[in-house]
């Protein structure tokens, strides 16, 4: 007989903070450094995880890049 699944712990925000793509952007490069560093010394190496977080990193990086290119073209067609 199989066990019982269990759901996995549900974690709720109690309070948030703003924060800028550039600032996101950063602090996920450097926890990927962090998370690398600690799975290259316990000898265990989680890929998936890596990826994703640098899958969302480099989204973040576009998004901060489309949104300066929208600025910067914005500001071309408006009156001054």
């Amino acid at each position: 007989m199989d066990n019982p699944l269990h759901p996995p712990v549900r974690i709720q925000a109690l309070a948030s903070t703003s924060l800028s793509t550039k600032s996101a952007e950063k602090r996920i490069e450097a926890f990927i450094d962090d998370f690398q560093a600690r799975s290259t010394a316990s000898q265990g190496s989680n890929t998936a995880v890596t990826v994703q977080l640098q899958k969302l990193k480099d989204a973040l990086r576009e998004e901060r890049k489309k949104s300066i290119e929208d600025f910067i073209e914005q500001k071309k067609h408006s009156p001054t």
